[in-house]
């Protein structure tokens, strides 16, 4: 299941200093879904204030999250892969476009 969070460019809000302009998005919270499509459909359903709000769902902005769930599976996967993938990393000489390259940017998720 994906994780998305979503936020909306509609309404507004004050600065604690309401002398200052703000430019910015609300937010409407997470939800999760197999896609965006239905992630969206639960967000709603589960919270049904954002359409009493008058909120508008096409004109919603959604970024997937990076799960709990999905987090220790990559860690999962770079555990068993390190090691060997490290020693032919050196031993091909550090190649820029090894995979190794992109599992040490991972392994800091």
């Amino acid at each position: 299941m994906n994780e998305y969070i979503f936020y909306t460019p509609e309404g507004h809000t004050i600065a604690p200093n309401e002398n200052v302009g703000v430019e910015n998005c609300q937010l409407l919270g997470t939800a999760k879904g197999k896609d965006v499509v239905e992630a969206k459909e639960n967000l709603l359903k589960e919270n049904p204030w954002i359409i009493e709000a008058s909120f508008v769902p096409t004109k919603f902005i959604a970024k997937q999250l990076v799960s709990d769930e999905q987090r220790s599976a990559i860690k999962k996967l770079l555990d068993y892969l390190w090691d060997d993938e490290e020693r032919h990393y050196e031993e091909t000489g550090c190649p820029n476009n090894h995979i190794f390259v992109v599992m040490k940017e991972l392994k800091t998720i």
